[in-house]
């Protein structure tokens, strides 16, 4: 045998014998992160065409990065324009309407619910969650009460980025809460330990990121995990910018000294404004804020680094090619932070495309076709059917979800849902059907910005029509042209199959009903 033999064979080895060191032990079935990001604008993805010139400046290579490993899907809807509904839905499978969860303080998550890490710890998977948890209150709601062996995070519908201490806390006293500044909890289900974890100069996008790659790393004595990742960005407070990403996107933001006599911007002085009358002035544009987008954007750089960074941990632990990594915002982005949504109509809180549809990533490299793209109508719901099917789990028959492995790997191209419906329990009617969307609604009246160069100015109020509206959506992604006048009959028999979805979900209740 010659040299050039000899080397090629030993290094045919070496790449055998690490593949399998890093099997050994190994269950066959693979690992899963989902990753959850709050409030993320359809658009804000560099390697989407409709991302706007700053994004596609700034870049967001591992999230263009993670969309070459699978599929995006540019047609996935959230089951509500609000965070703690839809991610009811999303661990669920299942219309959290079913229950009464419709809006805040509503239906919560009920311990009758299967969830998703409660499914996979069926079959054996360890499990964690880290970072945001809000599911409107309800028996199971904190997460070690539906499937996870561990939790570190809050639970609550946000959280500061940086004042995460028991000093910062102390700092502001009694006023700590309304401003959700203080200790993260860390909870281990088998002990019942439930204790806070106090984080001198953190910054949550980090601090979570550590935690999934300490989980990542972490040796899970041959069996499978499934890591819950839920990141309070882009969530407010926005205007809250650690220096030195702030630095980066070209903004002076001032280091946070809880020792300090003064409150510069963007901290909140209790001695001076109420939290409400603060947050409603920055948080929800009361005033425009010049540097609001680039706050928001210097958000959207550091959580792209991070992301980057649970993908090296997952090379470097040698199981980026068996693990699933499923990526989605809870609900479209919101116009208080300054994200931008694209072409779509509306916004959070709002049920035109801009707050229910979002952008959803599929990934198992070299197990699921890569750089695709899918425009087929789907659902968070069908994330949790997805995941079971492709881990080898048993689909509770219950769910509203379905799977998409096969539209995933090209065996079929049939939409996986006749149609999607959506309610806030009270005056909302929402229905999609194929191209089609029905939209009986009271309007949005939201105050407004537009942007003059990379400056924020104000501008008249964002509104979103009333009414009976219909649209066609493969024509008229923004919802400017409502045929309802015209096409009475299919406007009948949409408004039809809604109320017969309607009628099997439950009336809103209390979140802490069983």
């Amino acid at each position: 045998m010659t040299l050039s033999s000899w080397a090629l064979l030993l290094a045919s080895m070496t790449i055998m014998a690490c593949t399998l060191e890093g099997q050994a032990g190994q269950d066959s079935r693979p690992n899963v992160i989902q990753i959850v990001i709050d409030d993320l604008g359809y658009a804000d993805m560099s390697f989407l065409a409709q991302s706007p010139a700053d994004v596609k400046q700034l870049k967001t290579p591992n999230m263009d990065r993670l969309r070459s490993m699978g599929t995006y899907f540019s047609s996935a809807y959230a089951t509500s324009p609000i965070c703690s509904p839809s991610r009811t839905g999303l661990i669920t499978g299942r219309y959290q309407q079913r229950w009464g969860n419709y809006w805040y303080g509503q239906g919560g998550l009920p311990a009758t619910e299967k969830t998703l890490p409660q499914a996979l710890k069926d079959i054996g998977y360890v499990t964690k969650k880290v970072g945001k948890c809000h599911h409107n209150g309800g028996p199971a709601q904190f997460p070690t009460k539906h499937g996870f062996d561990e939790f570190i995070g809050f639970v609550h519908h946000t959280w500061d980025y940086m004042r995460v201490s028991a000093d910062d806390a102390k700092v502001y006293g009694r006023n700590a809460r309304a401003a959700c500044i203080g200790p993260l909890v860390r909870a281990v289900a088998s002990s019942g330990k439930v204790e806070k974890v106090s984080y001198e100069n953190g910054f949550t996008t980090e601090i979570f990121t550590n935690e999934a790659i300490q989980y990542i790393k972490r040796d899970h004595k041959g069996k499978p995990f499934y890591l819950q990742l839920d990141y309070n960005a882009m969530h407010q407070p926005t205007y809250v910018v650690p220096p030195k990403y702030a630095k980066r996107i070209g903004l002076v933001t001032p280091k946070w000294d809880r020792g300090a006599q003064s409150y510069p911007f963007p901290y909140w002085d209790p001695r001076k404004d109420r939290w409400k009358t603060w947050h409603a002035r920055w948080g929800h544009l009361g005033q425009v804020d010049p540097d609001g987008r680039k706050r928001y954007l210097a958000h959207l750089l550091a959580l792209d680094e991070c992301i980057g960074q649970i993908l090296q941990a997952l090379e470097d632990a040698r199981t980026l090619g068996h693990t699933i990594i499923v990526f989605i915002s809870d609900n479209g982005g919101t116009i208080n932070t300054y994200a931008n949504n694209g072409a779509l109509r509306g916004y959070k809180y709002m049920f035109g495309e801009g707050g229910i549809r979002v952008p959803m990533i599929i990934s198992w490299p070299g197990k699921l076709p890569v750089n695709k793209t899918n425009s087929s109508m789907v659902s968070a719901m069908d994330v949790m059917p997805t995941i079971l099917d492709l881990c080898g789990g048993q689909l509770p028959a219950n769910l509203d979800g379905k799977t998409l492995v096969p539209i995933i790997n090209g065996e079929s191209d049939e939409s996986v849902h006749d149609h999607l419906c959506w309610t806030d329990g009270r005056r909302t009617k929402v229905i999609r059907q194929g191209d089609w969307k029905l939209v009986i609604d009271g309007g949005w009246d939201h105050l407004n910005y537009r942007m003059e160069g990379r400056k924020a100015v104000r501008a008249d109020n964002y509104k979103y029509p009333s009414g009976t509206c219909l649209f066609n959506l493969k024509d008229d992604l923004g919802e400017t042209a409502n045929l309802a006048d015209s096409m009475p009959a299919r406007v009948k028999a949409m408004t039809d199959l809604y109320e017969a979805w309607r009628s099997q979900m439950k009336q809103k209740r209390k979140r802490n009903k069983k």
